[in-house]
């Protein structure tokens, strides 16, 4: 089996081509999203990966929220037997990604190259066209937000004074004359 198949660190192996981990030769069962997620920050060790980079390619063409990623990444660390607060192998850049700081014993040969890459160049038109969406969805919700926000402005203004209304002119039965 070629080295960039099987990474080693701690106790444990990611077995690659068989998409296993495995513990002193036991498997540790993954869901497979959850094992995706793993491989795709070990074939990275040390690199800052950030939760879009990791969202794109592990769901790539598929919108999922950020709390679908916080949940692989929380079934790793109780699956490895690590802590946020005191990571071993996955440390947490909050609000920005995550990092594989494990210390490996096979060196590790990335999926691509180490060069940033654009979603278009590597998983194509869907996933550009899934990115676009993502973005319109949040342009969408910020257009949204902010309209409430100006109701809500306009709305606590206006209650304070009530509706302005024009005078009213009643006229007298039959004489036509405006009384004030």
């Amino acid at each position: 089996m070629p080295a960039d198949q099987l990474i080693s660190f701690g106790p444990y192996q990611l077995d690659r081509a068989s998409g296993r981990l495995l513990r002193g030769g036991t498997n540790v069962p993954l869901r497979r999203k959850t094992f995706a997620v793993l491989e795709y920050l070990a074939t990275r060790p040390g690199c800052l990966v950030a939760k879009h980079e990791l969202l794109d390619a592990v769901w790539p063409a598929t919108h999922v929220s950020p709390s679908v990623l916080a949940g692989c990444i929380r079934e790793l660390r109780q699956a490895l037997g690590d802590d946020a607060r005191a990571a071993r192998f996955i440390e947490t850049a909050h609000r920005r990604g995550y990092r594989f700081i494990a210390a490996s014993s096979a060196s590790v040969a990335p999926l691509e190259d180490a060069a940033p890459r654009t979603v278009s160049r590597v998983l194509g038109r869907e996933a550009e066209l899934a990115d676009l969406a993502r973005r319109f969805a949040q342009a969408v919700a910020g257009v949204v937000e902010r309209g409430r926000r100006e109701s809500d402005a306009r709305a606590g203004r206006g209650a304070a004074r009530g509706p302005r209304r024009a005078p009213s002119r009643k006229r007298e039965k039959g004489g036509g004359r405006r009384v004030r």
